[in-house]
């Protein structure tokens, strides 16, 4: 969504950034998981000489609105457009709704639980997916994702010393 249009999945980073992420690059012991998205893959070279796919840590499935802007998409459904962005169980638009997603990224930290649990984890995602998992990781109410706001590159740090534990941020 950086670019004002929902994502098709395909899209290259803007520019390179790994000077930028230069304070992340991963450090001995780190495993380096990311989304399949060609971005993620990008942004997860900058970090890494090494990383994982994992497909939970992809970016939602926008349905026929991939590619639109959001006012594209709302002057064509408005209803639609409005019923996505107030219930995390909507997805008008054919694909993922956020309740959905929430699911898929609870497997992917349920698959993060399952790794050495002394192990450094990076995950190179999306905005929403991180969104998710805050909201999934902390207990709140997926409702929550709608007043969450992230600047592109950011990172956002859980950690739990084991997977009985509780996350925290």
């Amino acid at each position: 969504m950086k670019a004002g249009r929902f994502p098709v999945g395909d899209e290259a980073a803007a520019r390179d950034e790994s000077i930028l992420l230069a304070p992340l690059r991963a450090r001995h012991g780190t495993r380096v998981l990311t989304s399949p998205a060609r971005v993620a893959r990008q942004t997860a070279e900058w970090i890494t000489d090494a990383f994982e796919i994992v497909p939970a840590f992809d970016d939602i499935d926008y349905g026929r609105w991939r590619g639109l802007s959001l006012r594209e998409a709302g002057e064509r459904e408005p209803e639609q457009v409005a019923a996505w962005l107030a219930d995390p169980q909507a997805h008008p638009h054919g694909g993922e709704s956020i309740e959905m997603l929430a699911a898929r990224v609870a497997g992917g930290l349920a698959f993060i639980d399952r790794l050495n649990p002394c192990e450094r984890c990076i995950v190179v995602t999306h905005a929403l997916v991180v969104k998710v998992a805050l909201a999934h990781a902390l207990g709140m109410p997926l409702q929550s994702v709608y007043g969450m706001d992230f600047a592109p590159l950011s990172s956002t740090v859980l950690k739990r010393a084991s997977p009985a534990d509780a996350w925290s941020a």
